[in-house]
Formats: structure tokens, sequence, C-alpha cells
């Protein structure tokens, strides 16, 4: 996909379905041009004299038909999303009204736009960089206010200006390096290689919190995977259930009812939280269940936090030991919930030490607050809390910065045994690859990839 010099696009940028208004999107060098011969403006001012909103109707110049009564607000360039001419159509939102606007501007000579060629072409006439182009999928795409909020801040530039400062303190040295391979009989200074590991170790330390807040920001952009795992009948589906606020799992007093994974997602406050349940561990009693006691283990390979769910009306039993053993082999943290706190209490938190322990009833409701504050310090604790320095990244961009990373440490660890040369070529690498972050340096093929998980009106 890219768009073709001197093409007008058109697209419908709002959500298919019924509503009150719907907003049909033109960009390129004739938008104005081909509104002009459907777009009849009420008054007499000129259309489109600057920046403004027109009232009129939209006629159909083959048979004279109206099409529909709108409003047309011009953006001409380059103060646009897209740094083109752009026009904005808001039209009655009937989806048939809106497929008859945007039929008369093809018509007219627009073509259909392709998913994120909007977007594409704001990338491409320099209005925004590509960490602001995953900001803005993100604002799209957020399920809570907190992961509109990270994204927004992201869409401010900050996390583009702490990478291009990285970058170009690796020019800097990149370009004295050069210097000294490419015209030795010059009178340049030696490259000091103690000042330079001092540097490119400070660079790769930045990098490394670049590369951890980019971490962080993917867990918030995707939600928290916490795992509910216990052995069977400690009430996991009954807490997954409460948590929820609905009957999701089936819950008998059979153990073994779970198994298979099953996952819903909930918000607690900013977090988004993919709470899976699980089949219960314990020496499975037929193949099904074995089945679904290793998708429990794997679903514990990934998980943000693991509530380990125990009946706190029973005694610890060797399959509770087993739990136990399960989650210290996954090595994830661990938030052990003593469940149906409303009967008397047979097990006591230091049985679970050194996990710290929530007591709730699934079945009241009593503690599950005190169980969502301490899903909440758990992240808080992980530096989830602080969105304003977190950051998101696409999988190319993560690659990428990967690539940056690794170069510099390949550059470091050849300081003194390595030819500069060669130093020069890690240091041209990870330039090159954080160029692929911002979008300063990047390939057609790898913005199709980007672009194409947009929507067509953006």
């Amino acid at each position: 996909m890219g768009p073709t010099r001197g093409e007008t696009i058109a697209a419908v940028a709002t959500p298919p379905g019924r509503s009150a208004l719907g907003l049909i999107r033109v960009s390129g060098p004739a938008a104005f041009d081909l509104l002009r011969g459907v777009f009849i403006p009420r008054g007499k001012r000129p259309f489109p004299a600057r920046a403004a909103a027109f009232v009129g109707v939209l006629r159909d110049p083959a048979d004279g038909e109206v099409v529909d009564q709108v409003v047309v607000t011009t953006f001409p360039a380059p103060h646009s999303f897209t740094g083109e001419d752009v026009a904005e159509v808001s039209a009655h939102g009937n989806p048939l009204v809106l497929g008859r606007v945007l039929g008369l501007l093809l018509r007219q000579g627009a073509r259909a736009a392709e998913p994120g060629e909007f977007a594409r072409r704001a990338f491409l006439h320099g209005k925004m960089d590509l960490l602001a182009v995953e900001a803005l999928a993100q604002v799209l795409n957020a399920t809570t206010a907190g992961q509109v909020r990270l994204a927004l801040n992201q869409l401010e530039g900050l996390p583009t200006r702490r990478l291009s400062e990285i970058r170009a303190r690796l020019l800097d040295h990149h370009v004295r390096l050069e210097a000294t391979l490419n015209f030795p009989e010059e009178a340049i200074d030696e490259i000091d290689e103690r000042r330079l590991a001092r540097d490119l170790a400070a660079v790769l330390a930045d990098l490394e919190r670049f590369a951890a807040a980019a971490r962080h920001g993917d867990l918030v952009a995707g939600g928290l995977r916490i795992v509910l795992a216990g052995r069977p009948n400690t009430g996991k589906s009954s807490l997954l259930n409460a948590l929820l606020g609905r009957e999701r799992a089936i819950v008998t007093a059979v153990p073994g009812t779970t198994r298979d994974t099953l996952e819903e997602t909930v918000t607690l406050g900013d977090l988004s939280v993919r709470l899976v349940d699980t089949a219960g561990l314990r020496a499975p009693g037929d193949q099904v269940e074995a089945l679904g006691i290793d998708r429990t283990h794997r679903a514990l390979q990934s998980a943000f936090l693991a509530l380990a769910v125990f009946d706190a009306a029973t005694p610890l039993t060797p399959d509770d030991a087993e739990v136990r053993h399960a989650l210290a082999a996954a090595g994830c943290p661990v938030l052990a919930v003593l469940n149906k706190s409303d009967l008397p209490a047979r097990v006591t938190a230091a049985e679970l030490a050194p996990w710290p322990v929530v007591r709730v009833s699934a079945l009241t409701g009593e503690g599950l607050e005190a169980l969502r504050e301490a899903i909440r310090g758990e992240a808080a604790s992980r530096g989830l809390s602080q969105l304003e320095d977190l950051v998101l990244l696409g999988a190319q961009q993560s690659e990428a910065l990967d690539r940056a990373r690794q170069a510099l440490r390949r550059a470091l660890d050849g300081l003194g045994t390595i030819y500069h040369d060669m130093l020069s070529v890690e240091l041209e690498e990870a330039i090159r690859a954080l160029g692929l972050v911002t979008g300063e340096d990047v390939d057609p093929h790898t913005l199709d990839r980007i672009f194409e998980r947009f929507c067509i009106g953006k």
C-alpha cells in the first residue's frame, strides 16, 4: 500500500451503523475542486476561502438530485491532519446516505482510501512520526481511561524527543569515528576509547530504560494477564464470576469442572486486566483433565500475576502443595487468595508465607475490593502507574529497538579489541535501527505492516 502522488482519496471515517451524523474524509490536491462540482453552500461566502465550515447540500450533477444536507469543513494544506488539502463532510449517519455521499465523491474523481492511508499520508508529510502513529492506534483501540492517557502522553512527543536525543549522541560518535577513518592525514583528535566507552555505556543505559518503559507500556495497552490457579474446588471460577460481576464460568461442586482456560477482561481503575480461569492443579484423573492442567502450567508462564486460590475453610492438602510447587516453577509473582472467608477459617496467612494474602468470599463479595486494591498495588510496584513514563511500540519498532541495543552491546564489548571500522559499523547499525523506531529511516514494506492495522477512514 502507498499513496500515489497526486491522487485524492475519500472514505467514511465514522464506525459502521446508524447514528445522528457520519463523517466522510477527503484528502489530496483535488479535495476542494471535486467538492466544488457537487456542493452548493448556503450564503454568498466563496467555497473554500480558508479553513472554515460551510452548510449546504450535495447535489449529483448527473441528475440534479440532492444527495444530502451536509456541513463541509475545509482544512487547507499544510494545516490539516494529512498535511494535504482536507475536507470533512458531515452527513446524516444512515449508512445508505453515507454510501451515496461517498459514491458521489468517487464518481467525481476521488479514489477509495485504503486502511490507514490518511495516517500514512500524515506520516509521509511530516505531521506525525511512527511513535505518534502507535499512540494514535492506541487512542482508537483503548478500553480504559489509563490507556487513553498513555496514548495522549505519547502524542505530545516526549518519547520521540528522548529517542531522537539518544540517536543524535550516537550520530556524533559515528561521525567522529568516520572522520578519523576516512581522513587520517587531517589533524583530527584521536579517539579516546575510555571516554567513548563511558558515553556508549550511558547511551545503552538510556536505551535499556526506554525498552523497560516500552515493555510496561505494552502491558498497560494489552491488559495485565492475571491467572487464577489452585487445586480443584477452591472457588477459582466463582472468584472469576465475582470479579467480573456476572456469571461467566460454570460453577459446580464437582471437582475438575473447569477443563480449559477461560479468559475475560475487566477494568480495574485505569488498568485493563485479563483474568484467566484455569483447570485445577492435581494429579489428573483422565486425559482431558491432563490437557487442561497442562494449559494451566502454560498460562502461568506468561502471567503478569498469579492469584493462588486456596479454600480457607479446609486445611491445606497435598494438592495445595502441588500448587505451590507449580507456581514456584513458573516464576511469576503470586498473590495468595484465601477464598470462602464467610466460613470458619482453617488456613492461616502464615502457612502461605512468603506470599501476600488477601481473604475474600466469592459468595458474599467480602474482600473483593481489597483484592482489587492488591492487584492495583502490584501494578504500581512494577512501575505501571506512572503512565507519563511509559512508551507504546509496535512489533516492528520493538524489534528495531532490540537490534539497536544489541549493536551497542557488541560495540561496547569490542572496544579495545576490534578495529574502529568495525566499531563504526555497529554504531551505524544502532543509528539505523533507532531511525526505524521513530520513522526517520524506514522502508515502504515496514510502513505497509504498520498502517494496515488502521481502519479505512483513518
